[in-house]
C-alpha cells in the first residue's frame, strides 16, 4: 500500500529536472569541443607515425638507402585528427 505522507514528483518537475541535466551536458560538450578546437589551433599537427618524424623510409631490401616517406611527403608531420573536420589551419 502507499503511504500518504510520500508525495511523487510531478511530471512536470521531471521534465523540468530532465530540461536542466540536458542543458548542463550540452554545454559541457560545447566547452570541451571549443577546446579541443583552440588547441587544434595551436598545434595542428602531430609526428608521422611511419617514419616517426624522420620524414625519411628506408628500405627494406637495401639498408643504406632511403627515401621520402610517402604518408607525410618527407615533412615528418601530419595533420592531427580533427584539423581536417573542424577545418583549422
Amino acid at each position: 500500500m502507499s503511504d500518504p505522507s510520500i508525495s511523487h514528483p510531478s511530471l512536470l518537475s521531471a521534465l523540468a529536472t530532465l530540461a536542466v541535466c540536458v542543458t548542463v551536458l550540452a554545454v559541457l560538450v560545447l566547452v570541451l569541443v571549443v577546446a579541443y578546437r583552440v588547441s587544434l589551433k595551436r598545434h595542428p599537427y602531430t609526428h608521422c607515425r611511419r617514419c616517426r618524424g624522420t620524414g625519411e623510409r628506408r628500405s627494406r631490401l637495401f639498408a643504406n638507402s632511403f627515401g621520402h616517406c610517402p604518408d607525410c611527403e618527407g615533412t615528418g608531420h601530419r595533420p592531427r585528427a580533427g584539423a581536417r573536420l573542424l577545418n583549422v589551419r
